[in-house]
């Protein structure tokens, strides 16, 4: 008996649950029938411009109901799609496009940033009325596009990596057939559609009959609204980093007696030892799975049950393969290594992408003298006795942040595209799980940190842009030339403490907020007027500071109070106002 393709087990759904919820956002809901008719009627459309089998669609959308709608539509018409997420730099996006050179482009309104692109345009919005579209004979191969994912290049520009249906279906089966849904099951969507993980969010449970909810960017940000919003749509089911695990733990922590999800599945990170054990306490009756893949395996390869880590370990190990995945060690000449032994791993099987945009594989994908095609992770591991699989490092510099995937070189490259900036160097550091980049440039003239910052964020998503930007006389390199990232680091430090020593708080307000602010970005302000995110900070840390202040000002500080003011005088002074309010 042949397995149900993804758009068959769509259509068992409606067919079976017409009027049941499919997606739940911000008050509002969809059923399956209601979904069915968008994505049809949008499926038409698409067709009517031409696009079919072979065709790549652009589609941009926020995270909601009408990017899950444009996916179905794309899928009806048997096309591929590349997903483009609006918090991405426009320059950025229209790189992306030109690349590719899409068919037709897909977009909500006010989305689409390509005014040159020579292709047809569908508006992505609900449609009251028109034709439906007629399903194919027969779907596109199993080894036909998907969708095209966007990560982080050595180069200095991203690279577009080709997934197929057959790898986005095998990362689906298994998790529904290791770990089914229970009765009364509810999914979390609250990744972009840009992200290789996201086709788990938009169908994992839309497919088997689950309503998915999908989370507003204010509930991801506040740890307090997150939890609320697990609370009050009472989901069972998530895919987190481990960031956002660590936040939620320690709200709902403060929640005795509330909802309990039933699996949360971490990835795209190093989870840490700590987090797993605060899990146990937290939530004793949920299942932790910590994952393991990258987007040129379409998501996931391996899984460990967390239930099976002993309280004294180092390291969370990532498991054993799943999805059709096989892995492996090898040494530097491709020699596969024995158990216990350190070495690069490598990836096989089904979930391997296709391959990346332009075909500039040789150096990632390998195929071996028995023909079978690997992918070089570039992830440095070992195997345990167990069979399951540590990582230890990387072999690169390859960094996470927020659980995505940073190349400094691209960082790099981009800041010496910078006016009058004449060479750059970048490196990360870790502090309390937090991963920050420092980025250092030298130039011919002083130039100001600020335009240095407003030239990446005209080219980078906000996860790659450095937590501080240094100007230095020279970047200190090796014998071979290469650069020497920690005389870096060394020389960063001592700058950072010249620069301590020329700021002075005014009073205790003050110097309460500028250790909060050092103890976030990694180096003291400046001035008393420097603005937080000009410093390196992003909405997230903002927030961890808004939950930070409770303490010196006497109750959590408004976040949007602290975007529309984030310099430490103007901080402080919010401080002061709300301490004033508390003792009226």
């Amino acid at each position: 008996m042949n397995t149900p393709t993804l758009l068959e087990r769509f259509a068992e759904q409606v067919a079976a649950h017409p009027r049941a919820v499919a997606l739940r956002h911000t008050g509002t809901t969809v059923t399956y029938r209601e979904l069915d008719e968008w994505s049809g009627r949008l499926a038409a459309r698409l067709t009517a411009k031409g696009t079919g089998p072979g065709s790549l669609v652009a589609l941009a959308a926020q995270r909601g109901p009408a990017a899950v709608a444009g996916v179905l539509a794309v899928l009806k018409t048997g096309a591929a799609y590349l997903g483009l997420d609006p918090a991405i730099p426009v320059r950025r996006q229209r790189r992306m496009v030109e690349e590719t050179g899409p068919h037709c482009v897909l977009a909500e309104p006010g989305l689409d940033q390509f005014p040159t692109l020579d292709a047809p345009r569908v508006t992505l919005a609900p449609l009251a009325e028109g034709p439906l579209h007629q399903a194919p004979e027969q779907e596109p191969d199993e080894d036909a596009l998907f969708h095209i994912v966007y990560t982080s290049g050595t180069t200095g520009n991203p690279k577009g990596v080709r997934i197929s249906r057959r790898s986005v279906r095998g990362r689906l089966e298994w998790m529904w057939q290791d770990h089914p849904f229970p009765e009364n099951a509810v999914l979390a969507v609250q990744k972009s559609l840009a992200l290789v993980a996201s086709p788990w969010e938009l169908l994992g449970g839309l497919l088997k009959g689950v309503p998915s909810v999908v989370l507003a960017t204010d509930e991801l940000l506040d740890p307090a609204l997150f939890a609320a919003a697990v609370e009050q749509e009472r989901i069972t089911h998530l895919f987190l980093t481990p960031q956002l695990i660590a936040g939620l733990l320690e709200e709902s922590a403060d929640r005795p007696g509330g909802h309990r999800p039933v699996l949360v599945t971490s990835g795209a990170d190093t989870l840490p030892v700590d987090t797993v054990l605060r899990f146990r306490e937290v939530w004793p009756d949920a299942t932790l799975l910590n994952l393991y893949g990258m987007t040129e395996t379409a998501s996931n390869v391996a899984a460990y049950d967390t239930a099976r880590l002993p309280a004294d370990a180092e390291r969370v190990p990532v498991g054993s393969p799943v999805a059709g995945a096989s892995l492996s060690v090898r040494d530097r000449l491709g020699r596969r290594l024995p158990t216990g032994v350190g070495g690069e791993v490598w990836v096989s099987g089904t979930p391997l992408a296709l391959g990346y945009v332009g075909g500039d594989d040789e150096d990632r994908f390998i195929t071996d003298d028995a023909g079978v095609r690997h992918y070089r992770t570039g992830d440095r591991g070992r195997q345990l006795p167990d069979s399951v699989m540590e990582i230890t490092g990387r072999a690169d510099n390859q960094i996470k942040v927020r659980g995505y995937r940073v190349e400094l070189e691209e960082i790099e490259a981009t800041l010496r595209k910078a006016p009058d900036v004449t060479d750059a160097g970048a490196y990360a550091e870790n502090e309390d799980g937090e991963t920050r980049i420092v980025a250092c440039v030298t130039a011919d003239e002083e130039t100001g940190a600020a335009a240095l910052r407003a030239h990446l964020r005209d080219r980078l998503p906000d996860y790659m842009l450095p937590a501080r930007i240094q100007q230095v006389p020279q970047l200190p390199r090796s014998t071979n030339g290469k650069l020497d990232r920690t005389a870096l680091r060394t020389l960063v430090a001592g700058i950072g403490q010249e620069r301590a020593a020329g700021f002075t708080p005014s009073d205790a307000t003050e110097t309460a907020v500028a250790a909060l602010w050092q103890e976030l970005l990694g180096a003291p302000p400046a001035s008393a007027d420097q603005n937080f995110f000009d410093a390196g900070g992003h909405s997230l840390l903002a927030v961890r500071l808004a939950n930070r202040l409770a303490t010196t000002a006497g109750r959590r500080v408004p976040l949007r109070r602290i975007l529309g003011a984030p310099t430490v005088t103007a901080i402080a002074a919010l401080c002061r106002d709300i301490q004033q309010e508390e003792q009226i």
